[in-house]
């Protein structure tokens, strides 16, 4: 059971600075290119320089600008992030609101399947998938999408059940209304609050998933610019004293996990019609 540890004026600053961070980092996929100093595949002659007016981040192993990499890193570590999202929500909400308006067999056969994928460790199986399917960024994101399915579809399965058995839905059945006229109009806008949650803990996960990928060399093979790659190309030279190599990517990794965990804490505590009644 949950405790409601977060007040509802803390939520709102929880929001707040979420959404800040969130944006910064969404700026930088689409405004990236123009933003950076340095071509992030452009090599120079200074390998392993240290953090400085010239670059800001240092450089790599390569001579490459950290600066410049990581920003445009933001693409594929939160873009792969947000597909996976979006596609292992659309899977979930309609699999997971057939299941549970319709029941009979077909809620027993996806459930089945659901549990048996669900019994594995979610990074565990998209592990597995990813192993299978290769490094690069669809497989990436298919390995990720399928992994997050399980989760979304039990998730929108329990809204549907809890909504079905409510009086209006009995009524829209007595005048005649067909099942999808009724999960359209009458079941799906119960998920809009929940789906705000659901979005931004997945991102958070979805990118945590991806820089874990990339660390283990089973996500975006370099020379693609993207976190986790930049963490594992990073830390054989930790020793050597070029902490920036991991300090820095590691850094984006824990900005864009702050800010997606306290937009859906903050969201979560807001929408919850229990703290509402409690304020």
């Amino acid at each position: 059971m949950k405790l409601f540890s977060v007040a509802p004026k803390s939520a709102k600053a929880m929001v707040i600075i979420g959404t800040i961070l969130d944006i910064t980092l969404i700026f930088f996929i689409f405004f990236g290119p123009q933003i950076v100093p340095y071509d992030p595949n452009e090599m120079g002659d200074n390998p392993l320089e240290a953090p400085s007016w010239e670059h800001l981040m240092g450089t790599d192993d390569l001579g490459r600008d950290l600066f410049s990499r990581l920003i445009i890193g933001s693409k594929y570590s939160l873009g792969i992030s947000l597909i996976a999202v979006g596609v292992s929500l659309f899977i979930g909400l309609i699999l997971g609101s057939i299941s549970g308006f319709l029941g009979g067999f077909l809620d027993r056969v996806l459930m089945m399947l659901m549990d048996s994928l669900y019994a594995f460790p979610s990074f565990i199986f998209i592990l597995i998938m990813a192993i299978v399917l290769g490094p690069g960024i669809w497989q990436t994101a298919f390995a990720i999408s399928i992994g997050r399915v399980p989760a979304n579809f039990r998730l929108i399965r329990s809204l549907t059940l809890s909504v079905k058995e409510r009086g209006f839905i009995e009524a829209e059945r007595g005048i005649g209304a067909s099942d999808w006229h009724i999960i359209r109009h009458h079941i799906a806008p119960f998920y809009l609050s929940i789906l705000f949650v659901t979005i931004s803990l997945g991102m958070a996960r979805g990118t945590l998933a991806v820089s874990g990928l990339g660390f283990l060399g089973l996500g975006i093979p370099p020379p693609t610019p993207e976190w986790g790659t930049e963490l594992a190309i990073g830390r054989p030279f930790l020793l050597r004293g070029a902490w920036w190599l991991i300090t820095f990517p590691g850094l984006f990794v824990l900005i864009a996990m702050l800010g997606f965990n306290l937009l859906s804490e903050g969201l979560d505590t807001i929408l919850n019609p229990t703290l509402r009644r409690l304020k």
